[in-house]
């Protein structure tokens, strides 16, 4: 081994010590909670090894990495894959800065500095990558620009900017179907009409069983930060396995606890927020903030809605799931997305809040865009908004906080 060998491997060494204290850190302030029951146990266990390696050994399926939620969850699941959703900490992220650009998006930048950590024991399935936005597309350039010494192999999807029209969703049906093939060819069977059903139902389950924990936190039983992290960790076992576990966890919870005040009650929209990034939450919190909804596609938006097949040939399963994903979807890189202002709008009525805090991730150019004009929108209609610029660092937690302070005190004025 040559110096720089050498170098590199002690670098990575205590790159990956520090990441596994981060991850501690946060489990151990968990547990911690006055609100901590025996059942989240189940959830913080799966962030010990948030790993594909680990994610197989649980399953019994192979993984395949996503990086967006654009590809239907219940193709692959039918095809003998197990979706699995990447993320990682601060740690990590520090570590993939070197040779990219400064601004790059640091969620992406947490997802190298990751696949840099388990290069030699991760498995080698491919990716699959929906062309949300231009740092999606960029992608695979900057896994080679982090060193790989094998960058993975990536299987595009084109996602139609634009929802209206036959033609844009003529393509992403076409698109889906592609990944049919893909599946097939990968797992050397084919991928059957009873198979789609099947997992169809599955992750029916898992959605309703979501939708009580959903209920569970605009009640006051449970709070933003478990919410967030029983999200989170839907990606780190087997579906079923999940869906069971949030069942369990939903019975346990306890009675509706004496609520803030309303004007306490916000709506979180904006870049997503993962595992172990969970500073916003905790900020939260200590301003006296009750996030009582929010769209963010870590969190509320895993499912995009409710699968109704009409038609049950394979093509017409398949055309069901590519529009539900497609049309459901209020990511900001949609060139058509009106519906984002009305579903914040829709919850207001559901959830009682007064006020939208908007994150962004530094380099998150679509929700960055969008925070303007959503903000103009939902003034007009009475609400409080707050845009916060946020890194994973944890340098900005003071004014954050200080912020947050300050819109609680305009929250009760109303």
């Amino acid at each position: 081994m040559n110096a720089i060998e050498d170098r590199r491997r002690r670098l990575l060494q205590r790159a990956a010590q520090k990441s596994a204290a981060e991850t501690e850190k946060l489990l151990d302030t968990l547990r911690d909670r006055e609100d901590y029951r025996s059942e989240f146990e189940y959830f913080l266990d799966l962030f010990k090894a948030p790993t594909a390696a680990a994610l197989e050994k649980r399953s019994g399926r192979p993984a395949l990495r996503l990086l967006c939620i654009q590809a239907p969850l219940e193709l692959i699941h039918a095809a003998g894959f197990q979706p699995f959703r990447v993320f990682s900490g601060s740690q990590a992220s520090a570590l993939a800065a070197q040779g990219l650009p400064a601004l790059v998006c640091p969620l992406l930048r947490a997802v190298l500095g990751e696949m840099v950590f388990g290069e030699s024991s991760s498995p080698s399935l491919p990716w699959i990558l929906p062309t949300t936005c231009d740092w999606v597309v960029k992608f695979p350039e900057m896994s080679a620009l982090t060193g790989l010494a094998s960058p993975p192999e990536f299987y595009w999807m084109e996602l139609p900017r634009l929802k209206s029209g036959a033609t844009s969703r003529e393509r992403w049906i076409d698109e889906v179907w592609r990944l049919k093939g893909f599946l097939e060819k990968l797992s050397r069977r084919p991928v059957t009409r009873h198979a789609l059903l099947a997992s169809i139902e599955t992750y029916g389950r898992a959605d309703d069983a979501f939708r009580k924990l959903k209920a569970a936190r605009a009640s006051g039983r449970l709070s933003s930060v478990w919410f967030l992290l029983v999200a989170n960790a839907f990606f780190l076992d087997a579906v079923e396995h999940w869906t069971d576990r949030v069942n369990r966890l939903e019975c346990a919870l306890p009675a509706p606890r004496a609520r803030p005040s309303p004007g306490a009650r916000i709506f979180l929209a904006g870049s997503p927020l993962v595992f172990p990034n969970f500073k916003l939450p905790f900020l939260f919190e200590e301003a006296g903030l009750e996030v009582v909804a929010d769209d963010l596609c870590s969190s509320e938006r895993l499912f995009p809605g409710e699968t109704l097949v009409t038609d049950t040939s394979v093509f017409g399963i398949l055309s069901t799931l590519a529009g539900r994903y497609h049309q459901g979807c209020l990511c900001p890189i949609f060139a058509d997305n009106e519906r984002r202002i009305n579903n914040i709008l829709g919850r207001r009525l559901e959830t009682d809040f007064r006020g939208v805090v908007f994150e962004v991730l530094k380099g998150c150019h679509p929700y960055d865009l969008e925070s303007f004009s959503l903000e103009k929108g939902l003034k007009a209609q009475g609400l409080k908004f707050l845009r916060l610029e946020t890194d994973y660092a944890p340098e900005d937690t003071r004014n954050l906080l200080t912020r947050l302070e300050a819109y609680r005190a305009t929250l009760e004025e109303t």
